[in-house]
């Protein structure tokens, strides 16, 4: 699959194991560009790779598969997972550029740590008065 057809297939999934291997997927492509040709390498420290001219930022679809597999994981109710990821995005992606990603991700943690799982008691029969 192309890059932007995986990142269609994070945005319509709900399989955690799926949208773990996608998130991989994102966060191991390495793009680098075109080497210069043979016969130019002799003028040393003066070359440079050619940028690399691609329509789709495969960061960008990264982080934003990141930030749906945890809201998938939020409304599965798997807490532990979702704030994982959240705080992955804020990990992994600390540059300025980034910040309405990682922007998204703080409010979702702030939402998670206000919410507090509900405690349920557990009375027996015998304790009951009759």
């Amino acid at each position: 699959m192309s890059l932007w057809e995986e990142y269609q297939h994070c945005r319509a999934t709900s399989d955690p194991l799926e949208l773990f291997r996608l998130i991989a997927r994102f966060e191991g492509v390495r793009l680098s560009g075109a080497e210069p040709p043979s016969w130019m390498k002799g003028w040393g420290d003066h070359l440079t790779n050619q940028p690399v001219r691609i329509a789709i930022d495969p960061q960008a679809l990264g982080v934003a598969c990141t930030l749906r597999a945890a809201g998938v994981m939020e409304a599965a109710a798997r807490v532990p997972e979702a704030r994982a990821l959240y705080e992955r995005v804020l990990t992994r992606y600390p540059d300025p550029a980034w910040a309405y990603y990682t922007g998204l991700a703080k409010e979702a943690l702030l939402r998670l740590s206000n919410s507090s799982p509900a405690a349920v008691a557990f009375i027996p029969d015998r304790v009951v008065p009759r």
